[in-house]
């Protein structure tokens, strides 16, 4: 015999000993304790009683068990045989669901010791379409008995959809918020969707499908941490967009380097910065490399100032030099007065002293570059004219003891060092010219603002 499950097949060693101590068991074994079940293993539904308070017959059982069946769509195709309180469920049903409930519902009786289910599932194509119909037809039938609570559910959503329709329009309420569209544009996406889900919220509360709601948030939940993980370069490159546009840290057409790369500002996209290098070349950086970048900017002080070495021969003495590179700097066009030139002694090789000459430039009026060029251009003619030698590295052995002649500086009296012919030194504005033309041209997005404020 088999036995459907554990519980029944208790309940019949139960009943075996029951009546093998009715039948004449010594005396001494009736005084053991009567066997209770065990914690826990009896159900928690209540029994079905029968009429009779008594164990009931088998008849009672099985027209007990036969009504609850017929009353019941699925089970009434199930034959019921009750023998010595051992139930035997046969026939056959549609679906795994039916057989289980019937066993469930049949060792709920009382007097039933063990329930054999013998119960069949019909696999025939005739009746599975009689059931697959039957289905579809609960299905609509409550779909009818709940269209006004959908068409209602649906109209929640059609008014959450207006509402961040006309959310999304209010321009006069994120220019409060921001003056940078980017974070205007962020702050009205949030708010739409904040108005949607609203919406969906309240229309599945109203069909009662709010587990529903649950498990889809759990699932988008787990989503987005996988989409996160795999996204991360591109999330924390939005992020950085985002501050970089608040924080405003350079202008356009400013010359600024980041880190090793070097060029004059062009735009701030939300995934980039723009550079144009000297060279003409467009140089994109993310911009979550730039916000985590040393950042020069080179315009921002206007003021600016360039330095570059001369060697002198290390047998001559150097307050000559040195005050001629001083007269020199100051004579250059460009060349401001104020922070004033030096010239200091930078090191002390093994055939030559080594010079460094800083002057100051107005980086609003001339170009740094020419202006440093039209001063190394100077000094060295100074030099030349002076007698300065500015020796090569050059290894001399004495192999004798001798004195070495003292040299001397000529500085020529009645005009300026180096003159003759004038070399400009005006502000460069080509690279502007071509920045300027090509965002005309261009209609990618640009989040730097000059009205902004910045670092």
């Amino acid at each position: 015999m088999e036995f459907s499950s554990g519980k029944s097949f208790r309940r019949f060693l139960q009943a075996a000993v029951a009546m093998l101590l009715l039948s004449g068991m010594p005396a001494w074994a009736q005084l053991l304790p009567e066997s209770g079940p065990e914690p826990g293993s009896e159900s928690s539904e209540p029994l079905i009683e029968t009429e009779d308070s008594e164990i009931p017959a088998d008849q009672q059982i099985r027209a007990r068990i036969s009504g609850i069946f017929e009353h019941l769509e699925g089970l009434s195709a199930v034959t019921v045989t009750v023998d010595e309180g051992v139930v035997v469920l046969g026939g056959s049903v549609d679906d795994q669901e039916s057989k289980e409930r019937a066993e469930a519902l049949a060792d709920r009786v009382a007097g039933a010791v063990v329930v054999v289910n013998d119960i069949s599932r019909d696999r025939t194509v005739g009746k599975r379409l009689q059931s697959a119909a039957r289905g579809f037809l609960v299905y609509l039938q409550d779909l009818l008995v709940s269209a006004p609570l959908l068409l209602l559910a649906l109209a929640f959503v059609g008014l959450a959809l207006l509402l961040a329709r006309a959310a999304g329009r209010a321009e006069g309420l994120y220019e409060r918020i921001s003056g940078n569209w980017f974070v205007r544009d962020l702050v009205r996406q949030v708010l739409q969707l904040a108005i949607i889900l609203v919406g969906v919220i309240v229309s599945l509360q109203l069909l009662d499908a709010t587990a529903v709601l649950g498990s889809v948030v759990g699932a988008l939940g787990i989503l987005g941490l996988a989409i996160g993980f795999a996204t991360r370069d591109t999330v924390e490159n939005y992020i950085a967009s985002i501050l970089l546009s608040i924080r405003q840290p350079f202008r356009h057409e400013e010359y600024i380097r980041i880190d090793d790369i070097e060029g004059k500002v062009l735009r701030l996209t939300p995934r980039a910065t723009v550079l144009m290098s000297l060279e003409g070349n467009h140089v994109r950086v993310p911009n979550a490399k730039v916000f985590k970048a040393t950042i020069t900017n080179f315009t921002r002080n206007p003021l600016r100032r360039f330095e570059f070495s001369v060697g002198v021969d290390t047998g001559i003495e150097l307050t000559g030099p040195t005050e001629l590179a001083l007269a020199t700097l100051r004579s250059i066009p460009g060349v401001l007065v104020s922070p004033p030139p030096t010239c200091l002694i930078d090191a002390l090789g093994d055939s030559s002293i080594v010079l460094v000459t800083r002057g100051w430039m107005d980086q609003r009026e001339d170009d740094f570059l020419k202006v440093r060029s039209e001063a190394m251009r100077r000094v060295k003619e100074a030099f030349d004219d002076a007698g300065i030698v500015m020796p090569e590295p050059i290894y001399n052995v004495n192999l004798r003891r001798s004195q070495a002649p003292e040299a001397s500086v000529r500085i020529p009296q009645g005009q300026p060092p180096a003159a003759g012919i004038e070399h400009d030194t005006a502000r460069d504005d080509s690279l502007e010219h071509q920045m300027r033309a090509e965002k005309v041209t261009t209609v990618e997005a640009d989040l730097l603002d000059p009205d902004a404020p910045t670092e």
